[in-house]
């Protein structure tokens, strides 16, 4: 029995090419042409790669600190405004209390049971008049100079308040 030759040399064009070699230097020249300028190319797209790369990488990382400086800042302004409502509150019960302690009746309860004093009558009430007229007094001079330093002395006392 006899084997089916399974090749075909029929289809095979390289058979029928007479310039073989030639064409094999042709692509030879072809690929170390392209090594060639694909190794100087790729001296400068590493640098392209690694400045893409550092860029990916500290992109997002500046992003994630912003959001982190956000979130913090965030956090304590919302502290300080609970603060601001607690002290708010706390002033709003303190001017109520005080305006409960200031009462025209607090204050007479005051007079009359811790000092001891009582409301005024019309008829207890006594009125003068001064006749003052076209008189004036003068004081004295003092000579003294103790008696100007003293008199000067109550002067800025008396001014200050005192």
């Amino acid at each position: 029995m006899l084997i089916p030759n399974r090749t075909s040399a029929a289809y095979d064009f390289a058979l029928f090419e007479t310039n073989t070699k030639e064409k094999e230097k042709e692509a030879e020249a072809e690929i170390k042409i392209k090594v060639g300028s694909h190794s100087a190319a790729k001296s400068g797209s590493i640098l392209k790669v690694l400045l893409a790369a550092v860029c990916a990488v500290a992109l997002p990382i500046y992003f994630l600190s912003s959001k982190v400086q956000l979130s913090e800042l965030s956090g304590k302004i919302s502290d300080g405004l609970i603060l601001l409502e607690q002290a708010q509150s706390e002033n709003l019960r303190l001017q109520s209390e005080l305006d409960n302690i200031v009462t025209l009746a607090r204050v007479e309860e005051y007079a009359k049971n811790e000092l001891g004093m009582q409301k005024i009558m019309t008829a207890q009430g006594k009125h003068i008049s001064l006749d003052t007229g076209k008189t004036t007094e003068i004081a004295e001079i003092a000579d003294d100079a103790a008696t100007s330093i003293s008199n000067w002395f109550s002067g800025v006392l008396e001014y200050l308040g005192f």
